[in-house]
């Protein structure tokens, strides 16, 4: 066992260190294809179930898994929502707390979100500070009903003492995400004028920092007005949460998605009605 953990921080290690070595520009004439991000996302789907094991080692697989969720909502909540999607096939588990993880995941992205746009401005936050403080009530309060939800059966560590890290697998998925990825650019290539608000829910299905980031400098450069920047951002919100959606609908287990996707409806349909025009915020 304690070869295994070695071998698996060894190449954890050499992983992270690769991300930040390779090009992080594309290498071939299309942009689809860019080193930095793809060993970036298979270091993060690897990390992913030996976080989770470590952790529920040190406080237990309830508390544990939550935790992982987190963690890989910091990381890439994409990587993360394909990890629980995969697992949801296997036996052993509770499937509340993987639902639990998955909300924990989207937390960690609207908190990391939240800071990114902060960082662009004061005035920026401002106009869309309220959205995030309702996206993230809504995930705190599925987070407390899943967690206090009792489980069929305890939910053990991640990953199996005697599988603690999974390469293949990993890889599998990682190159499935690349494909999806690819596939967005092409598409974003294609309805390349058929406007701003088209372009920003493509480019978020799985860069929603990104596309934050970039919105913000239009509302910075004057490009944008604030109704403008307010629609944006919450188009980028909708399309991170369709990805979500779109993975787990085409990877998971089926009971597992109908539960799952219940839980997603809830910040997808505030967000709807708001771009909708149907809710008003102060």
């Amino acid at each position: 066992m304690k070869n295994q953990w070695v071998r698996a921080g060894l190449f954890l290690l050499f992983l992270f260190v690769a991300s930040k070595l390779v090009p992080p520009d594309p290498v071939d004439p299309w942009g689809l294809f860019r080193p930095q991000k793809i060993l970036f996302m298979f270091f993060a789907l690897s990390a992913l179930p030996v976080a989770g094991e470590v952790l529920t080692l040190w406080v237990g697989p309830r508390a544990g898994i939550i935790m992982t969720g987190f963690l890989g909502g910091i990381l890439s909540s994409t990587a993360t929502t394909v990890n629980l999607a995969k697992e949801s096939h296997e036996a052993n588990g509770s499937q509340t707390l993987r639902m639990a993880a998955l909300q924990s995941a989207i937390l960690a992205m609207l908190i990391q979100a939240g800071v990114l746009i902060s960082a662009g401005g004061l005035e920026a936050f401002e106009l869309v500070g309220l959205h995030f403080a309702i996206l993230g009530l809504i995930t705190v309060m599925l987070i407390a009903l899943l967690w206090r939800r009792k489980s069929r059966q305890p939910h053990p560590a991640m990953a199996g003492t005697e599988d603690i890290l999974d390469v293949k697998s990993s890889l599998k998925l990682t190159v499935f995400i690349v494909l999806i990825l690819a596939a967005s650019k092409i598409v974003q290539e294609w309805a390349g004028g058929q406007g701003l608000m088209l372009l920003t829910f493509i480019i978020s299905l799985f860069e929603v920092h990104g596309s934050l980031i970039s919105t913000s400098q239009l509302l910075a450069a004057d490009k944008i007005d604030g109704a403008q920047y307010e629609r944006l951002i919450e188009t980028s919100l909708l399309a991170s949460y369709v990805s979500k959606f779109a993975l787990i609908a085409a990877i998971s287990n089926p009971g597992f998605r109908k539960r799952a996707l219940m839980t997603l409806a809830p910040p997808m349909l505030f967000l709807i009605l708001h771009l909708l025009g149907w809710i008003h915020l102060l």
